[in-house]
């Protein structure tokens, strides 16, 4: 049996592309999706996504830490920002997050809500371990884009073009919607050097190179974790497998 994988290039459009019973990726790839994989890797427990910074803030009565930007930018009355590299410290270790962005707490919030299957992280710093455990699933899998503010963005798309690229080479997958040829073909240009081809092709991130260029580069990079964030009752935690 094959099974479908799909791409939805914008939160805004989920419902167009969601079907039941699939798994769903997340992917903010430039920073919400490897923050979130740092900050397990490092040691956090649990973190609550959320989309409104009030309700992110409100967690500390209940003993977590909290990280919000908007813009890119921390924003001041949280503990971090959205920064991965923040998050390498090994005293995190047993720490519970909440945590609020411009773009990937506001999907993960969408996709949870139509209950899908499994709700995971996706990230370029741990794109094997997700390919080897999606491999094992049995499923229909749909990409989630986060993109920027409804809008799509060329650093999730390409993401999803590798991933979907990998799993149809596979023989197990097939794709029927334009969205995931147009991210495949993106990903066929990109693919021998991820940073320079989104700074020439994002007017966005180049206008924030200077202040993010160590993010931006960490986040592009390959396999730095195998933990797999999943949503599971309103928090991510680490997949066992």
């Amino acid at each position: 049996m094959k099974y479908e994988i799909n791409i939805c290039p914008a939160p805004d459009l989920f419902d167009k592309y969601y079907e039941k019973n699939c798994i769903v990726i997340m992917v903010d790839a430039i920073r919400a999706s490897a923050t979130i994989c740092t900050a397990l890797h490092y040691g956090v427990s649990e973190i609550v996504a959320e989309a409104c910074k009030d309700k992110a803030l409100s967690m500390r009565e209940f003993g977590y830490m909290t990280a919000g930007e908007r813009n890119g930018i921390k924003l001041d009355e949280f503990d971090f920002g959205n920064s991965p590299l923040s998050f390498q410290d090994e005293n995190l270790k047993g720490k519970k997050l909440a945590f609020s962005t411009t773009n990937g707490t506001r999907a993960i919030e969408i996709a949870a809500k139509q209950n899908p299957d499994k709700l995971v992280i996706g990230s370029f710093i741990n794109f094997s371990a997700l390919f080897d455990w999606l491999e094992n699933q049995n499923k229909n899998v749909l990409i989630l884009c986060s993109g920027w503010k409804g809008t799509i963005n060329i650093e999730d798309l390409l993401f999803a073009g590798k991933l979907a690229s990998k799993l149809i080479k596979t023989s197990n997958y097939f794709f029927e919607k334009d969205a995931v040829s147009i991210a495949m073909n993106l990903y066929s240009m990109a693919k021998d050097d991820f940073f320079n081809f989104v700074m020439m092709s994002s007017p966005r991130l180049n206008s924030k190179l200077q202040m993010l260029e160590n993010d931006i580069r960490y986040c592009l990079s390959m396999d730095i974790t195998k933990k797999i964030p999943i949503y599971i009752d309103g928090k991510i935690v680490p997949l066992e497998n």
